[in-house]
């Protein structure tokens, strides 16, 4: 007979692995401090993944995508290129607006050089970032030098590492105000121009 799965223990492994490699990094949430805080044993978790990095990779994977759906979304809706990019960012801070420790799990991943996106999904944010710059300089709003890091690095990475400094107050500064987000917006948008 098959086993069943629990589905609440599945939430709280990956709650509990999110909640550790933001507050300790990836070196410091082992298999056996993220079974604890999730109140499972460990061949729980070793039933649906083979290893920490399995798990991570998975989580991370699964952040990562939502956010290639979102932009694909936002680009099947806006013709209008300035709109897509405004979307996509203020997506950045409604994710750390509802689930803050997602936002921050990317953001400790992408500074982790143990830790990469799969290839299809490094593939698929290329094709997305073409197709960004594609449009842009088909409608005269960005600049027609751009490449695909530089429209990922004001995209993506910058509002993330700008949210995050805000999270961690590293400057004084704790959240942000809607004149916030929209300069942030702005400075991503003069980048690209």
């Amino acid at each position: 007979m098959a086993r069943l799965i629990d589905g609440s223990k599945l939430t709280r492994i990956h709650s509990a692995t999110l909640e550790l490699v933001v507050e300790k990094g990836y070196g410091g949430a082992s298999i056996s401090a993220i079974a604890k805080k999730a109140g499972v044993a460990e061949g729980y978790l070793y039933r649906f993944y083979s290893s920490k990095q399995d798990l991570v990779t998975s989580l991370l994977r699964t952040n990562i995508n939502q956010l290639i759906v979102r932009l694909n979304e936002f680009l099947g809706l806006h013709p209008n290129i300035i709109k897509v990019i405004e979307l996509l960012i203020g997506e950045l801070f409604v994710l750390a607006e509802t689930v803050q420790d997602e936002i921050r799990f990317i953001h400790v991943l992408m500074h982790e050089y143990n830790f990469q996106i799969s290839v299809s999904q490094r593939e698929e944010i290329k094709i997305l970032c073409e197709k960004i710059i594609s449009i842009g300089i088909s409608h005269g709003d960005l600049n027609p030098d751009l490449t695909v890091e530089e429209v990922y690095s004001m995209v993506i990475i910058y509002p993330i590492e700008f949210i995050n400094l805000r999270i961690k107050g590293s400057f004084g500064n704790y959240g942000w105000t809607e004149t916030e987000k929209l300069k942030v917006v702005n400075f991503c948008l003069n980048s690209l121009k």
